[in-house]
């Protein structure tokens, strides 16, 4: 979807079919458009409920007052619709989409606490002259602004904001040394200079007249460890096995097929368990890989025949450095989780069985599965160390040691207990290869970069896991995760739905105490506990095992080496001077030579620089 509010609004057909068609990939099955004094909204449809025109967007009230377009799904849309027909209310389609519209006409704002899903939305009353911005609880759905010049812009992808005339590219140094080290650049900023996203849980209203860019919370979560649930584990996992259940059939409605991504580890084979419940004989789509160190499809497989679904395995051969310019071209900041590459290749293959997909995603952050939550346990007599002591050590150290033992040095010395937030070196500053990559500011007393810092600081008064949990929510999940599986899904119009992201789910979890989700070296015990019942036992006792790609393998090769050289030393690629030609020579060095693996940022430099090719054309660093 996109559009504008206030005056001077676009009116240039050409300009505003140049953005339906640059998000056609998001909504091939329809288009719509409309317009009147000081708004615009146009929509791309992806038909998923209610295949007929009764479904199109935008779609408005019957005496044409109200107006919506809205992208994503409610799953609780039949239990909102029964309740509006009891009060009278008569429905002329059988979307989710005519729902959400009759209850914005009834309570506004007020109506996003009832909505069970994912979506982001504009809505417009005529009436009252006024419009609503929202977006999902967990920023599911991506929703990009702009507002300038008293005008309120926006769009489901930034690609659709630089369709505009006037649309700048001035990139923002910040935001690139932030998605240096983060591999993704945070919600709070933009690659480019002005744009902006609305954050999860989040809306913004006003007057049609004079929009503003002040956002409202709606919705956050908190996480607050209930210790009273102690000893009430058996009812706990019933309470759990219910709410799964019933997440996972919400999100199995729908008017064309659907699917589950099935790997082999237990949150996805709890959600295939679910649908098999659920009735019909649902597939699973499983990804063969030719590497065995990441290849799960036997266990995957065999979750499947235990659950009773049917399968059908996507065989992927291994890609090489060259991806880089399809995940570029798809995500449209610079995104540089390697990932990406393949779950694009998933996706593209899934789209001939479904069209929506159902992952399981939401289950790391919301029961303790990542590695970092169990491993900083280890770590916690150096936590206690006073700051000045790190300082100290920091300080002497790091000019004799290794790259290797200076990178660790770099984490295990940060103050306080800032380990917690940069454990897998997430958003650390201080490591000495960022600074040998792209151009910044020296400052001696950063070790963090600032939107992490910010979030970190934020929840000083939880415990380690609690901060942990709470930061993944806030930027991982959102900006990693969640982008990943979005672009990746969308450019193969196809829809991704996890019932780990159903916010009872979320919210349940966010009680649990750390001994009801870590033990014994794991994480995800409460889910461990159900696959026993309802998985296959390798699969129940397997460990966290990630989606890898051997990035750091290829650029060792001499063919990934000349790659690098190629496309980061030569004079006609250094388009925007962001990164350090010296450095990258220098580490690339080290990298080969096996003194410590920069795979991961040499990575993101390349898809800076893929991207900054497809994107940035007339950018200014």
């Amino acid at each position: 979807m996109f559009g504008e509010f206030g005056p001077h609004c676009l009116e240039d057909a050409s300009a505003i079919d140049r953005i339906s068609e640059s998000i056609r990939h998001r909504g091939p099955d329809a288009s719509g458009f409309a317009r009147g004094e000081h708004w615009m909204l146009g929509f791309r449809r992806l038909a998923i409920l209610d295949l007929s025109a009764e479904g199109n967007q935008p779609m408005r009230s019957e005496d044409g007052q109200h107006i919506l377009v809205f992208n994503g799904e409610v799953y609780n849309y039949l239990e909102l619709r029964k309740a509006l027909e009891a009060e009278g209310e008569c429905f002329r389609s059988g979307t989710d989409t005519e729902v959400v519209l009759r209850l914005l006409m009834r309570e506004g704002a007020k109506a996003l606490n009832r909505l069970n899903g994912m979506f982001a939305f504009a809505y417009v009353d005529l009436k009252k002259r006024s419009y609503l911005l929202a977006r999902d609880r967990f920023g599911v759905k991506p929703l990009y602004l702009r507002f300038g010049r008293g005008t309120l812009r926006f769009a489901s992808e930034l690609r659709g904001l630089l369709q505009w005339p006037d649309a700048d590219r001035q990139i923002d140094p910040d935001a690139a040394v932030e998605y240096m080290a983060l591999g993704y650049v945070p919600g709070d900023m933009c690659i480019f200079k002005g744009y902006t996203k609305l954050p999860p849980g989040h809306y913004i209203a006003g007057d049609l007249e004079t929009p503003v860019m002040a956002a409202t919370c709606w919705w956050q979560l908190d996480i607050a460890p209930d210790h009273r649930l102690m000893g009430q584990e058996e009812a706990l996992l019933e309470e759990l096995d219910v709410l799964l259940a019933d997440a996972t059939a919400l999100r199995m409605r729908s008017d064309v097929p659907v699917a589950l991504l099935l790997s082999g580890g237990i949150d996805s084979g709890l959600v295939g368990s679910y649908m098999a419940q659920s009735g019909g004989a649902p597939l699973g789509l499983v990804a063969g890989f030719n590497r065995a160190d990441y290849d799960e499809s036997d266990l995957a497989c065999k979750t499947a025949e235990h659950v009773g679904m049917r399968v059908a395995v996507l065989t992927l051969t291994e890609s090489d450095l060259a991806g880089v310019d399809r995940v570029a071209m798809v995500y449209d900041e610079p995104f540089g989780d390697p990932s990406a590459l393949p779950m694009l290749y998933i996706c593209e293959a899934a789209r001939a069985h479904a069209t929506v997909l159902l992952t399981g995603d939401g289950g790391d952050e919301a029961f303790g599965g990542y590695r970092r939550y169990v491993e900083i346990q280890k770590y916690r007599a150096i936590m206690a160390l006073p700051d000045g002591v790190r300082g100290m050590i920091w300080a002497l150290g790091r000019r004799r040691l290794s790259a290797q033992q200076a990178y660790r040095l770099a984490k295990a010395t940060l103050p306080g207990s800032m380990l917690g937030a940069a454990f897998d070196g997430l958003g650390l500053a201080r490591d000495p290869a960022l600074g040998q990559l792209i151009h910044m500011e020296e400052n001696t007393t950063r070790d963090l970069v600032p939107s992490v810092r910010r979030t970190w600081a934020g929840t000083t008064h939880k415990d380690l896991l609690s901060r942990q949990r709470m930061f993944d929510y806030a930027h991982y999940l959102p900006d990693d995760v969640l982008v990943k599986v979005d672009r990746a899904s969308m450019a193969y119009s196809t829809e991704a739905r996890s019932p780990f992201l159903d916010y009872r789910v979320a919210e349940f979890a966010a009680k649990l105490p750390a001994r009801l989700l870590l033990r014994a070296g794991q994480g995800k015990r409460m889910l461990r506990q159900l696959a026993r019942r309802r998985l296959p036992a390798e699969v129940a006792k397997g460990g966290k095992r990630g989606f890898g790609v051997p990035v750091g393998d290829w650029i060792r090769t001499p063919a990934g080496a000349a790659f690098v050289r190629e496309r980061l030393l030569a004079p006609s690629t250094n388009i925007s001077r962001l990164w350090r030609v010296d450095g990258v020579e220098a580490l690339l060095t080290e990298h080969i030579e096996g003194r410590r693996d920069y795979g991961d940022q040499f990575w993101r430099l390349l898809i800076l620089e893929s991207w900054l090719r497809q994107h940035g054309a007339g950018a200014q660093a």
